[in-house]
């Protein structure tokens, strides 16, 4: 077995997962959009995420983002916004902006920023992308198959 003979495997995986992912993960917009109180905050700090990952290159993009909102409660949150299924464009956020925050109102920490972005769209391009691996997956296995 070669690894050429595994590829179609692997891009039929990746695709599956690809698909399944958007439908199995939540992201934080959806799942407060329910339960969330709405607020102004501020970002407070941009700089870079602290990675240990040697492929990565680019020192330009300040990809930790650090909101700081006051809770209905007069609580005073500072912390990191979770990224996970948002598009964020580089210079988009600049420190000092005000973003509308939601966040839950029992753990003030789990918050995200309302953007104009739909978290559904986001769900159709990986589904979108899982498919391409997929059906690449399978052209691939019918082509290599005698």
């Amino acid at each position: 077995m070669t690894f050429q003979s595994i590829v179609p495997y692997i891009f039929i995986l990746l695709g599956i997962a690809f698909i399944l992912l958007p439908f199995l993960v939540k992201p934080a917009i959806e799942r407060l959009a329910k339960i969330g109180e709405r607020c102004e905050g501020v970002v407070f700090q941009l700089d870079y995420r602290d990675t240990n990952d040697v492929m990565r290159t680019d020192s330009i993009t300040k990809d930790k983002i650090t909101i700081r909102f006051v809770t209905q409660k007069q609580e005073w949150i500072t912390a990191d916004l979770d990224t996970s299924f948002m598009v964020l464009y580089p210079g988009r956020l600049k420190e000092g902006d005000t973003v509308p925050v939601i966040y839950d109102p029992n753990n003030p920490s789990d918050f995200t920023i309302e953007t104009k972005q739909s978290p559904g769209r986001m769900k159709i391009l990986f589904a979108l992308g899982g498919a391409v691996f997929l059906i690449a997956g399978v052209y691939m296995l019918l082509v290599q198959t005698p």
